[in-house]
């Protein structure tokens, strides 16, 4: 029986079975504290073929006394959501709060930034006194404007709309008796 003639590749060798990027993929995994088994079995490869290409790189350990670092504006941004409903926000509330919060961390510089991010009270503080405090008399004003056209369209009354001419404060909106 003749045997088949042998394939002939462009490159000499086995075929690679690891890129750069799982090469990448795999040394962040580690870097997280993932076992090489654990990161064998998510990058669907041998623990061996693991152990080879992150040589070298240690695992970051968590200390119980490390403090957590967490994104400054998620962690506020669902501190606003969850006390929503006890400040009576509707959407275009929350989105004047988090215009506001978004321009206040850009204020910041970058260690008091940091700090942000593992201090939960200075995150608080920064939301109550900085924010909050800055965006509530906007927002209730905005509240009046709503109940007034709201009253007013309910007696009858026409109500002409002009847009906003900044985003600083409520809208100036003009109200005419019919």
């Amino acid at each position: 029986m003749p045997r088949p003639e042998p394939v002939q590749r462009k490159t000499p060798g086995r075929p690679r079975l690891v890129n750069q990027v799982l090469v990448n993929r795999m040394v962040t995994l580690r870097q997280q504290g993932f076992s090489h088994r654990e990161i064998a079995q998510k990058v669907d490869r041998s623990e061996r073929t693991v152990r080879r290409y992150t040589k070298g790189v240690s695992p970051q350990l968590q200390l119980p006394t490390t403090p957590k670092r967490v994104d400054v504006l998620v962690a506020c941004t669902k501190v606003i959501l969850e006390v929503r409903g006890r400040l009576e926000l509707d959407t275009a509330d929350v989105d004047v709060v988090l215009k506001a919060l978004r321009q206040t961390l850009d204020q910041k510089d970058p260690l008091t930034l940091e700090w942000l991010a593992t201090d939960s009270h200075a995150r608080g503080d920064l939301l109550v006194d900085e924010v909050l405090r800055k965006v509530m008399p906007g927002i209730n004003t905005m509240r009046h404007i709503r109940r007034i056209r709201e009253q007013l369209r309910a007696c009858g009354g026409q109500v002409i709309e002009d847009g906003p001419t900044d985003d600083s404060g409520p809208s100036a909106d003009r109200l005419l008796p019919p």
